[in-house]
């Protein structure tokens, strides 16, 4: 269950990565998650539909989509392997025969991408072997050509361009710390509804994964405040926590080494200084000096 769960939390992750990639398109793109193919479980990571054939799309990613896109990622964990290479080429047939009219769905309107990490040298190789062509088109991005029934592509996002795909790049294990730092500045500058909770999630476990880079821009004072802003939520949450236990054990005995250990958790965990510590568990201004001292 473990597993499975932390597996789920990458995919969020990657649901709220890919919406940010394609936030320029909101208005053409239609995003489906865990998109179901069958009454029983079996879905694929995303599908995104074209609901505007003529608006233009920037992304990269994007120059190979047509009306339907089947994007399926493979979190640092999962294998991209011969096998799931062709597990989502079923995925696509199987999506195409599902329409409720004979051809709703034509086959020269379908696409397939994988998104993963790490370059699959091994699939790239087998591929090759099996009569397949495989491109760079550019940087991180192969297509795969030759006996196909619609076009592949495979994304390599350790091999991307930073400065055009910063929340695809933040879900790995080993983020550069000037990654991190460009994801937070531009996710701090969100405004549209839904970007700065897609930028949450990215985050969220782009932190977890990566805690020493983001403790280190955490020292630097403009990314500590953008780092607070962006994690707002979870940050008030632990502060009611730190205040409702400082007040409970207020009442009891040793009420201000408690309060001593709420100010130092909470400098220590959220790089608050000790005046912000402090007034985050309501301590009086006027008794500031007494609690500097017992630091």
């Amino acid at each position: 269950m473990g597993e499975m769960k932390h597996k789920k939390q990458w995919h969020m992750g990657f649901y709220g990565a890919m919406e940010l990639e394609f936030r320029d398109n909101k208005g053409s793109l239609e995003f489906y998650r865990e998109y179901q193919l069958s009454k029983k479980p079996l879905e694929m990571d995303m599908l995104l539909v074209r609901k505007n054939k003529d608006a233009l799309i920037y992304n990269d990613i994007g120059q190979i989509f047509r009306g339907h896109n089947i994007i399926e990622y493979k979190s640092p964990e999962d294998q991209l392997g011969i096998d799931q290479f062709y597990k989502g080429i079923a995925y696509v047939c199987l999506y195409k025969s599902l329409g409720k009219k004979v051809n709703e769905i034509p086959a020269d309107e379908l696409t397939l991408s994988f998104i993963r990490e790490a370059y699959p040298a091994k699939l790239i190789g087998q591929l090759i072997g099996m009569g397949y062509d495989v491109e760079e088109k550019c940087s991180g991005i192969y297509y795969v050509t030759g006996n196909l029934m619609f076009p592949v592509q495979i994304i390599v996002t350790g091999q991307m361009e930073s400065h055009t795909h910063l929340s695809l790049k933040a879900l790995s294990k080993q983020i550069k710390k000037e990654d991190a730092k460009a994801f937070v500045e531009m996710a701090t500058g969100f405004t549209e509804p839904g970007d700065k909770e897609n930028a949450d999630a990215v985050l969220q476990i782009s932190v977890g994964a990566n805690q020493y880079v983001y403790d280190t821009i955490k020292e630097e004072d403009n990314m500590c405040e953008a780092l607070r802003e962006l994690m707002k939520d979870e940050i008030d949450a632990e502060v009611k926590t730190a205040v409702e236990s400082g007040r409970a054990e207020g009442r009891a005995e040793g009420r201000a080494e408690e309060r001593i250990q709420s100010i130092r958790s909470l400098m220590k965990n959220l790089k608050l200084s000790a005046e912000q510590a402090m007034e985050s568990i309501d301590i009086p201004k006027s008794e500031y000096a007494k609690y500097l001292k017992m630091l």
